[in-house]
């Protein structure tokens, strides 16, 4: 059974480990995209979201095996546009194809819901086409494009409430 919580200060060398081992295994499949939390220059932003309580923690037996964070306000390159939404980023897990995705994104679209918005939103690297063709299948819509950082493109996706058999 997977618990959610809120991730503590002590859940961050498991946190950035799993970043790392992600950004790894990102690498070998020859996708350039970055995932911060592996990264030591985002070690600061990662204590501050623990502080904030918008950084979770799933846990499965005794051991955390994904991360993510929820926020009510979007990331810089998402438009304000005036619909209420959360944002979830930063989602790394310990094993793929297990349905740990899946399942974060069903308690994101919860949490939306008790939060009282409508929208769960997300982005991810728009060259990692299987990641892309993922969060469609879990009923996200692609509302744009965008160059996130120099060189490197986004795509911001959206899922709305009641808007797919997956609830």
């Amino acid at each position: 059974m997977m618990i959610f919580r809120l991730a503590h200060r002590r859940d961050i060398d498991t946190y950035t480990a799993l970043a790392r081992s992600a950004q790894g295994w990102l690498q070998a499949q020859g996708l350039g995209q970055y995932v911060p939390a592996a990264h030591p220059e985002y070690l600061q932003s990662i204590h501050a979201r623990v502080a904030q309580g918008t950084l979770y923690a799933v846990d499965e037996g005794s051991a955390p095996v994904a991360f993510f964070s929820l926020d009510n306000g979007p990331n810089p390159w998402w438009p304000v546009d005036g619909r209420p939404a959360v944002y979830l980023a930063g989602m790394v897990a310990a094993r793929r194809g297990q349905g740990t995705g899946s399942r974060i994104i069903a308690w994101g679209m919860q949490q939306a819901a008790q939060r009282g918005h409508r929208r769960l939103r997300l982005d991810c690297h728009a060259g990692n086409n299987r990641l892309c063709a993922y969060y469609e299948s879990q009923g996200f819509v692609l509302r744009g494009r965008i160059e996130q950082h120099p060189g490197y493109m986004g795509c911001m996706y959206e899922r709305v409430l009641g808007s797919s058999v997956f609830e």
